[in-house]
């Protein structure tokens, strides 16, 4: 028998009844993994909840399967309240979901097979689909299996690719469960940098849903940044409302383009516990967070302790859901001096540079020294400098890319130095 019942009663009754179990099952399981048509309905609805940012429990879960006309489909309280009495401990709550997620993959092998079998499918289709039935455990003794697993799963190299191949020539792209830390000084186009990445992941044709979080600046002024790029229009005329004729047509155009096809999240936020909720709420493929030391958390009694906390936190939660987080760092430095940035100026915390998979530094030299004119747009593009400065899994070096920062546009440049080793 592919299922069990009494586990997947265990399951759910555990989120009904415990925060923790409710969150590791919202974060692990999907609503086919129950085997029962009613407990699909009673964790969809879960899922519906907690992304309304709603409690769930004995109240609130009745109270919206009945405004949906589905208590009853699920045999009422009366069920609800079974669910509850059938938990052991919720303390046990990763087992239960993980003897679920062993009958759902069993599920999905057979189907699997009955198709090969019925002539629907070949055996090269029917392998790949079993291939991508995900791995529910691996055991931590056995390296003969972790090592095939290992391989299986870099068939295809890792999750995100740049657009911009220099960046991918040095990092190979971005992976699941990876942090990226996005330093500069003030004002070297950081912000512009990571809408830029952001664009690209979204509009790759890989359906990549990112979710955006900034600190400093309102929804409204990034998605000013995004249709300026998108356009293209200088940043300045939408901040004083100058348009030619049919540019607002055009721009409208654009947006319900971009708002019918683009899974982007942008979200205001004050502290990680902001951005855990609209990870759990999205459930994105990649996150943005502009910027670290903005962010707010409470009871820390230093800069040093409330970036220190934060960097872990978004550390745990980037690899606890297997997302790729692009963190963005301002840098330390005398306003009086112009140099190049180096990874040891990185603010405020040095559990930054060691939660960090790959350390990238932003320098626009024209502005420091203040050389860079007003631009109307049309003018020959401006240069700014990646620095590419820790690298857990390569080499470092630098990349020069054209930088429109009237349209917050970052694109391949010309020119390319590449080196092994950058002198603090």
């Amino acid at each position: 028998m592919d299922y069990s019942l009494e586990t997947e009663q265990a399951s759910l009754g555990s989120c009904l009844i415990d925060k923790t179990a409710l969150d590791t099952t919202f974060e692990t399981m999907k609503i086919h993994d129950y085997y029962s048509t009613n407990h699909q309905i009673i964790f969809r609805n879960i899922i519906e909840l907690v992304r309304l940012n709603s409690a769930v429990d004995m109240i609130t879960l009745p109270v919206y399967l009945q405004d949906k006309n589905l208590l009853e489909k699920i045999g009422g309280v009366t069920y609800l309240t079974h669910l509850i009495n059938s938990v052991p401990t919720p303390a046990n709550i990763e087992n239960y979901n993980l003897i679920i997620k062993k009958h759902s993959n069993m599920r999905k092998t057979l189907f699997t097979l009955e198709k090969l079998k019925a002539g629907k499918i070949d055996t090269t289709q029917a392998l790949e689909m079993i291939n991508r039935i995900p791995i529910v455990e691996i055991n931590e003794e056995d390296l003969k299996t972790l090592l095939k697993n290992t391989l299986l799963v870099s068939g295809n190299g890792v999750a995100h690719k740049f657009k911009i191949t220099a960046l991918n020539t040095y990092l190979g792209g971005v992976d699941k469960g990876e942090i990226i830390t996005i330093g500069g000084f003030t004002s070297q186009g950081k912000t512009s940098f990571a809408i830029q990445l952001a664009i690209d992941f979204i509009d790759g044709g890989e359906g990549k849903k990112v979710l955006y979080c900034t600190s400093e600046m309102t929804p409204l002024e990034t998605s000013r940044r995004i249709l300026a790029n998108s356009m293209p229009k200088n940043l300045m005329e939408f901040r004083k409302g100058n348009f030619e004729t049919g540019d607002k047509e055009a721009l409208e155009s654009i947006a319900n383009i971009i708002g019918d096809t683009w899974q982007l999240n942008i979200k205001k936020v004050f502290d990680v516990e902001d951005i855990k909720k609209y990870i759990r709420k999205y459930s994105p493929d990649i996150v943005f967070v502009d910027y670290l030391q903005n962010l707010d958390r409470r009871g820390a009694r230093s800069d040093y302790e409330r970036v220190t906390g934060n960097i872990k936190d978004l550390q745990g939660i980037t690899l606890e859901r297997e997302i790729t987080t692009f963190v963005l760092s301002q840098l330390s430095r005398n306003k009086e001096e112009i140099r190049e940035p180096k990874l040891t100026d990185l603010r405020d915390s040095g559990r930054i540079e060691e939660c960090s998979n790959i350390v990238m530094l932003v320098y626009w030299e024209n502005r420091m020294k203040q050389e860079n004119q007003m631009r109307k747009g049309g003018e020959a593009p401006e240069q700014i400098q990646v620095r590419i400065v820790k690298n857990r899994d390569g080499t470092i070096g630098k990349i020069t890319l054209d930088f429109e920062p009237e349209y917050s546009r970052v694109k391949e440049g010309e020119y390319e130095e590449y080196y092994h080793e950058i002198s603090e």
